[in-house]
């Protein structure tokens, strides 16, 4: 089982979510350190930022999905997929893929830890 954490449109209620994970384990909330999250618009990244946390999801998906999801993020172009350390909920730790933002971002595009996860 492979191992994603999300944190915008393919989180539960999301844009996303129905097409790419409906059937897939929900493995709990979790939270990944040493990144911070952006709204872009319709969409959310995350960028590494020292001493900044991120809210999201953890799901146990397949090689099938994760080339799906690589197609949806376009990685290795907008969006960089990384394995990152995430503490879910129950206080577990896990490694997990995420989608690490490969653009710019401005300062006042960033949602604070408290107004997480995101919601467009």
């Amino acid at each position: 089982m492979i191992r994603v954490f999300v944190y915008g449109t393919l989180m539960r209620g999301g844009h996303y979510h129905q097409q790419f994970l409906t059937g897939h384990k929900f493995l709990g909330n979790g939270v990944i350190s040493g990144y911070a999250l952006y709204g872009l618009g319709s969409y959310p990244g995350v960028v590494p930022e020292k001493g900044e946390q991120v809210r999201g999801e953890v799901y146990g998906i397949d090689w099938k999905t994760l080339h799906k999801i690589d197609i949806l993020e376009d990685n290795g172009s907008l969006y960089n997929r990384k394995r990152v350390r995430v503490v879910l909920a129950d206080g577990r730790t896990t490694r997990a893929y995420v989608y690490v933002w490969n653009g710019p971002v401005r300062p006042e595009e960033k949602v604070a830890y408290e107004d997480q996860p995101w919601s467009g």
